[in-house]
């Protein structure tokens, strides 16, 4: 059965410890993996969250 990771608990202010917590949590999911793999998994990511902005423009106008 797989590891499931859970993500970093972020505060609604943002500040420098969450972005140790994300920096950490992405360092665990990304410990076994090929650059390749981290590469992809990065574009994913991304591409999901161009797709939201884009929406939420088309939304604003």
């Amino acid at each position: 059965m797989a590891d499931i990771v859970k993500g970093p608990q972020i505060s609604e202010r943002f500040d420098l410890d969450d972005i140790r917590k994300i920096r950490t949590y992405n360092a665990a999911r990304y410990e076994n993996m090929t650059p390749a793999e981290i590469v992809a998994d990065t574009k994913a990511g991304a591409a999901e969250l161009i797709e939201i902005m884009r929406k939420r423009k088309l939304a604003k106008v």
